[in-house]
């Protein structure tokens, strides 16, 4: 008896002890899952943030170089929408208590936009008030976006996001996070006005039909291939072909160890090349790779184009080609050339650009001098160049006059005044380093 109260006994220890153990490992996975569910969720958040403040700061910059109630209107209407995801980030992310000041500036900025762009004026003036506070707002998006860009580096590994867990969950409280940084710079803002492109256009050329291609024939595969080896030069003994695509540009896909190329089943145009391989070694000048890159279009049969901008990233050297048709630059049809710097080896070609959007264009003299148009500009920019463009917009392309200018600040500025009705098009900023020149 006593013996089968003992089994008993054990028999029950021995289940109460699975079960807290299953418990356990129940409530351990849970909380992993927890642990997971919330380190990527303010990861992502921050990632938001910081994209949605870096935007404002530089749609502010553009709003301060604008002379026409239409642009203003169009750079209001994108403020409004990155200042609700700041928001909206903001608000998932860990807090010590009311960020009063960057919810207020986050709800103000892109209001005080729409009341300044119904203020300009019809000749394009804006008065000295509109104008400092515009200054201001821009300068308190910068020292945002400058703290969020610094924090980047640690709020975008795991550890941080760690230690940021362990603080929810009340294990660390002195340790420095995410709600302290906010809160930092929450106290340090200033005050503000309480009323409230891998080259340029190089998202948008992609959208349409390729025009190029409407009245093209189709090509068989050995004529692809032909194609295709004349772009990847000394590899081209070896391309075989891979597959065809479908979608915006058909495409025959020819590949060899490290290469790839892909020609259009109408046509027979080249839309890209790549040639994957690591650069170790910046032997070559900019001036060489990019003659090393025009030598390559004129090999290719593409000729016509001019070099706008270019940039160094990891030993290649891209450079943006546009076509020129007389006297105007085609920035809708774009091709990019790169070039490693180690040897002069094309590594990239790029051609998606123009093939959507060249077809032969009928210009017409412009209603307007470029004189006229230089007085629809910001009088505080200084025009240093000019020449004529042709750009995409929402609906097609329209005709430009591109001014070169110096801002007080030093920023060079683009500014696109069409030529048949001097309404301010677009504003890009020049962004130049070590590595090139990039608008945005």
């Amino acid at each position: 008896m006593k013996t089968r109260n003992a089994v008993r006994i054990i028999s029950f220890c021995l289940a109460t002890v699975l079960v807290s153990v299953g418990f356990l490992i129940k409530t351990v996975k849970t909380s992993e899952r927890y642990e997971l569910e919330l380190k990527n969720g303010y990861s992502k958040n921050f990632d938001d943030f910081s994209a949605a403040v870096n935007n404002i700061s530089l749609l502010l910059s553009k709003l301060k170089y604008t002379s026409t109630k239409e642009q203003a209107a169009k750079t209001a209407a994108k403020l409004l929408a990155e200042a609700e995801l700041s928001k909206t980030a903001l608000s998932q992310m860990p807090q010590n208590g009311e960020l009063t000041v960057l919810n207020r500036f986050f709800s103000q900025v892109g209001n005080y936009a729409v009341a300044i762009s119904e203020q300009i004026s019809s000749d394009g003036t804006e008065s000295d008030t509109i104008a400092e506070n515009i200054i201001i707002l821009a300068d308190t998006a910068q020292k945002i976006a400058e703290t969020v860009n610094t924090a980047q580096s640690d709020y975008n590994n795991s550890e941080y996001w760690a230690m940021e867990l362990e603080e929810k969950l009340g294990s660390d409280e002195n340790s420095l996070n995410l709600a302290e940084s906010l809160q930092k710079l929450e106290e340090e803002l200033t005050d503000f006005p309480t009323l409230i492109y891998d080259g340029p256009y190089s998202d948008h050329i992609l959208e349409k039909k390729p025009a190029l291609l409407e009245n093209a024939d189709d090509i068989t595969q050995e004529e692809a291939l032909t194609a295709a080896k004349t772009a990847c030069d000394d590899e081209s003994k070896k391309l075989a072909f891979s597959h065809k695509t479908q979608g915006h540009i058909p495409c025959y896909i020819f590949t060899a160890e490290g290469v790839t190329a892909a020609v259009s089943q109408k046509g027979g145009y080249n839309v890209y090349m790549r040639k994957d391989r690591a650069v170790n070694a910046n032997i070559l000048n900019i001036d060489q790779a990019r003659e090393k890159a025009k030598r390559y279009l004129g090999r290719i049969n593409m000729s016509g184009f001019k070099e706008t901008y270019y940039y160094l990233n990891e030993g290649i050297l891209t450079i943006n080609f546009a076509f020129t048709d007389g006297e105007t630059i085609c920035y809708t049809d774009l091709i990019k050339v790169g070039v490693a710097m180690d040897n002069g080896e094309i590594v990239l070609y790029e051609a998606a650009g123009y093939i959507s959007n060249h077809r032969d264009r009928a210009f017409v003299t412009p209603e307007y001098s470029s004189e006229q148009a230089k007085e629809v500009l910001n009088k505080a920019l200084k025009v240093t160049g000019v020449g004529i463009a042709l750009i995409p917009t929402a609906a097609d392309e329209v005709r430009c006059y591109e001014f070169a200018c110096t801002a007080s600040d030093g920023k060079e500025i683009l500014v696109y005044i069409n030529v048949s009705s001097l309404k301010e098009e677009e504003i890009l900023i020049l962004l130049k380093s070590d590595g090139g020149t990039l608008v945005k």
